[in-house]
């Protein structure tokens, strides 16, 4: 009957009783600076994995993808048409996302209703840029664009994109 009890052993209970000077003062502690550490560690490794130039998985031509992905000629005037129209509905939605949110602004005095209303029209013009840099590839037939060269394209500065 006595075996089945458990054996409590002596430093057992001093540990629960100990008092050290973390006991009252603990600045580390109270401020959490090992989460406060790993937190900037984490920020830190998106602001650079963010900021990082990617390195393509292949280097290929227009026409090797093409082959690649088997798109026909027809094909790839109808997906370049796809993303146009694409490009114009979001940059219409984005538009009226925009309006809206001015709108609830001014109107209702909401200050929650703009913000989210700028936060759908911002999604919708990054949209509308996705799809229209796709379409710009597509019409120059060249892969490897960058922002800079779509926006020159935008402004009509024909020598920066070949």
């Amino acid at each position: 009957m006595l075996n089945n009890i458990p054996s409590v052993s002596f430093m057992a209970l001093i540990d629960i009783f100990k008092i050290s000077r973390k006991t009252f003062l603990n600045p580390t502690g109270w401020f959490g600076l090992d989460l406060f550490k790993m937190h900037n560690d984490i920020t830190v490794d998106l602001v650079k994995s963010a900021v990082a130039k990617p390195v393509p998985l292949r280097e290929e031509t227009f026409k090797q993808a093409m082959v690649r992905l088997k798109v026909s000629e027809e094909e790839l005037a109808d997906i370049k048409n796809t993303y146009l129209f694409y490009s114009v509905v979001f940059l219409i939605l984005g538009l009226i996302a925009l309006v809206y949110s001015f709108y609830l602004l001014f109107v209702h005095v909401s200050i929650s209703g703009w913000l989210i209303g700028l936060a759908v029209s911002a999604l919708l013009i990054s949209q509308t840029f996705r799809f229209h840099f796709w379409y710009f590839q597509i019409k120059e037939r060249r892969l490897g664009f960058t922002f800079q060269d779509w926006w020159d394209y935008l402004r009509g500065k024909k020598g920066k994109t070949s």
